[in-house]
This record gives structure tokens, C-alpha cells and sequence, in this order.
């Protein structure tokens, strides 16, 4: 049975919520990330949502499907052409199946050979993965772990990557997904600038 995908991924707050998890995730780690990228240019905010990478590269452009959010430019980003210097895809890949994942890097290899990918997505191993999947309640998502990270991005330059660990507090499920019953988890951001 398939889970309701809950609203709180919905809307123009999305990734504003005031838990010291999701501050960690959506802003405070990205000096560390952009650190030495070169964000000048044209640049694509894949999945960007509601726009939240404006905050620290002002001329991105937020692309998604999700109409709610009010994105820039509303299209699939599994098909999207635009002529980017820099395309940033941070949290996105948990959205998408394994088939999409695919699907998305064999589409950035045909239309944008030569650019530069920053990839940014939150991955767990081991018990940690399990519980990550338990505590997820209502919702939807197709959690990943450093593994599949590796096998994703094989094909591809790797030119800088960088790690943020940090702990998920029970809280952060008792807020965002009113799940009680939730257990703290280890957790790891990893952020990998490619050449495609």
C-alpha cells in the first residue's frame, strides 16, 4: 500500500521550517558547499521548489512541477533544456524513483555535456536507512544511501565533494510528519560538483 504524500512539501514555506534540522539542511550548510563553485552565470535549481538557493546564488533559477511552490519555470526537470552554466540539484533525488534518477543523469549527459552539476542530497546507511524509512510516516520518498550515490554519479568527473553528519532529532519528525513515535537517526549530506 502507497503512503498520502503529506502537504508539508507543498507550498511556497517549503524548507522554511523553523527545526534546527531543517535550518542545517537548507541553509546552514551551504557555505561549506558552494566553498570554491563557481556560481557565476546562469545557474538551475533543479527541483529548486519555492527558490530557497536564491538566498546564496541570487540569479538561480527554480525549476519544478510542483505548481504550488511557484517556481520560476514550471516543467519536469527529468526533460527540462536551458542553456545553464551551473545546474544544482539539492534534495531532489529522494523525490525520484530509481528509474527516474536514471532517467534525469542520462537526460543532464544529452543536453548539457560539458556543464557543471552540483549534486546535494542527504543519504543514510545501514540501521540508519531503516529507521529513516519507519519514521517517514505519511509520505512518500525513495530514501538513498551512499551507495547509491556512488553508482549514480560513476559515470561522471568528480571535482570537488564534500560531507555534513549530523543527528535527526525525533523532534524534526513530531514536527514536520506529526510522528510520535519517532526515533533519532544518524545522517550525512553529501555534496559532489561534477562535470557531466
Amino acid at each position: 500500500m502507497q503512503k498520502i504524500i503529506y502537504n508539508i512539501d507543498k507550498g511556497t514555506k517549503f524548507g522554511k521550517w523553523n527545526d534546527s534540522i531543517s535550518k542545517l539542511i537548507y541553509f546552514d550548510c551551504m557555505e561549506t558547499f558552494l566553498k570554491g563553485v563557481d556560481t557565476s552565470g546562469k545557474v538551475a535549481d533543479y527541483g529548486g521548489a519555492n527558490g530557497n538557493l536564491k538566498k546564496f546564488i541570487p540569479q538561480s533559477i527554480s525549476i519544478d512541477i510542483d505548481t504550488s511552490k511557484k517556481p520560476d519555470i514550471i516543467d519536469n526537470i527529468l526533460f527540462h533544456k536551458g542553456n545553464y552554466k551551473l545546474i544544482v540539484i539539492r534534495y531532489v533525488l529522494h523525490y525520484l524513483t530509481v528509474q527516474q534518477r536514471y532517467k534525469l543523469f542520462e537526460h543532464l549527459q544529452t543536453f548539457h555535456k560539458g556543464k557543471k552539476v552540483l549534486l546535494i542530497q542527504f543519504v543514510n546507511d545501514g540501521k540508519d536507512f531503516k529507521i529513516k524509512r519507519n519514521n517517514s510516516i505519511n509520505e512518500t520518498k525513495y530514501f538513498l544511501t551512499s551507495e547509491n550515490i556512488k553508482k549514480l554519479i560513476k559515470p561522471f568527473k568528480t571535482i570537488k565533494k564534500d560531507q555534513i553528519s549530523y543527528r535527526v532529532t525525533k523532534e524534526f519528525y513530531k514536527n514536520r510528519l506529526k510522528n510520535e513515535n519517532a526515533m533519532a537517526h544518524d545522517e550525512t549530506i553529501h555534496s559532489i560538483l561534477m562535470e557531466i
